[in-house]
């Protein structure tokens, strides 16, 4: 509950006016057309304001949300029962390699095909290199000033992770440039590339979930602090396309986040010779879409749950062993209503299954096999929170609920989703 509560007050700063959200397949209406407050690195008076309606402070309320929830996890106290005798087993590495520069790569792409963005190629290229320099110069001094060790114990840099932020970074990038300026279909692309890294850093056991929510917010809040820089140093030279503005007439919204969920009070079934009394679920990363024609609409959900041991005496990881991972995908229904002017009540329920039946094999402290047992089957989700606007297209959830595997566990959960909002 400390948690929660530490959360909401992080998040629930002063907020402005919250504006209408659009459906994407309705003509958009210029920023310049709509009241939004003005911004003193582009000039009071000027028709640039279409090119940044919200201030940074509003911008980095998202990635300020992901570090607290990061920081409250620190969810690499599981590994401390767990003594690896050789490296973990990592199938998704390579994946997660290609994919963290894509999101740049499309934008590169899209600009050198010829397609208007927010910016013209020097102030872009400035931007974006401004983003590496701050992402990378974060990241390498949180990694040595934290001194974690990784899940796969090859190494103890593992917070933030790298790869995450690098991916986050880059889908920011893109968003700034043409999601916000000629489709926010082309963010949802580049977000979901970036998720994907993350989510494979996790399977791949190089990450706990924590250090890839410390990834997304470092590398969101570098892009925002480029941006930020930029304007400064070019006031209005370059812009080229401004951001396209909610219509006020529009109500259908979509929403795709990166969410996730901490477990405590986990009760583990062990009938039908499933389970271990002592192997609890304990945090779970995954992505959620969802369509909202009204105050509620259909979602999607795919992620992963880490689990922990929670024996009294320490088991031991064989060589190229796993760390236990569950995985899951579903589908349900989330509410939203509003309550305040940007803050609403949000509930979700997902029905999901985790179709991966697998035996995890460990050692106990007297050399006999132990084995962990996770069938597939029916796993469904259902919490109920809060959601704040954090700015023109993002918001964040925080919620508490209700974790059942059938077979397998039921756990409480506190957790929070961070949503990209068109």
């Amino acid at each position: 509950m400390k948690r929660l509560l530490l959360i909401s007050a992080i998040l629930l700063l002063p907020f402005t006016r919250a504006h209408a959200i659009i459906n994407p397949f309705k003509p958009y209406k210029p920023l310049r057309e709509i009241d939004y407050a003005l911004n003193w690195s582009l000039g009071r008076d000027s028709s640039s304001i279409a090119f940044k309606p919200a201030t940074l402070t509003d911008r980095s309320l998202l990635p300020v949300g992901l570090l607290a929830t990061s920081i409250l996890y620190n969810d690499n106290y599981l590994d401390k029962t767990i003594i690896k005798k050789g490296h973990i087993a990592s199938p998704a590495l390579k994946s997660a390699d290609l994919i963290q520069y894509s999101p740049a790569a499309i934008m590169y792409l899209l600009k050198i095909a010829g397609l208007e963005g927010r910016s013209d190629w020097p102030r872009m290229i400035t931007a974006d290199l401004a983003a590496v320099g701050l992402m990378n110069g974060i990241t390498q001094a949180t990694k040595n000033m934290i001194d974690r060790e990784r899940p796969d114990s090859r190494g103890f840099n593992s917070y933030p992770s790298g790869h995450t932020a690098t991916a986050f970074m880059a889908a920011h990038l893109l968003h700034k440039e043409y999601g916000e300026t000629v489709s926010p279909w082309i963010s949802v692309g580049g977000y979901g590339l970036a998720a994907t890294t993350g989510l494979f850093r996790v399977i791949a056991n190089r990450h706990w979930c924590s250090d890839v929510l410390g990834g997304a917010a470092i590398g969101i809040f570098s892009t925002e602090l480029a941006y930020e820089l930029t304007d400064i140093i070019f006031g209005e030279q370059g812009l080229r396309k401004p951001i396209m503005a909610p219509d006020i007439d529009e109500t259908v919204q979509w929403r795709f986040g990166l969410t996730t969920s901490y477990s405590f009070g986990a009760d583990v079934f062990t009938n039908a010779g499933y389970g271990n009394p002592d192997a609890k679920p304990a945090c779970s990363i995954g992505i959620d879409a969802t369509w909202m024609p009204g105050y509620i609409g259909p979602a999607i959900h795919a992620g992963v749950t880490q689990m922990k041991w929670t024996g009294k005496d320490p088991v031991f990881l064989p060589d190229m062993g796993s760390v236990a991972d569950v995985y899951t995908v579903g589908a349900g229904l989330e509410m939203d209503i509003p309550v305040l002017s940007r803050i609403s009540l949000n509930g979700q329920a997902i029905a999901g299954y985790s179709p991966c039946a697998n035996s995890y094999s460990f050692l106990d402290s007297q050399d006999m096999p132990l084995e962990w047992d996770i069938p597939a089957g029916l796993h469904c989700y259902a919490n109920l929170g809060m959601t704040v606007r954090t700015s023109s297209f993002s918001s964040v959830a925080v919620n508490g609920g209700l974790d059942y595997y059938d077979k397998v566990w039921r756990s409480f959960v506190l957790g929070a989703r961070f949503n990209f909002n068109f």
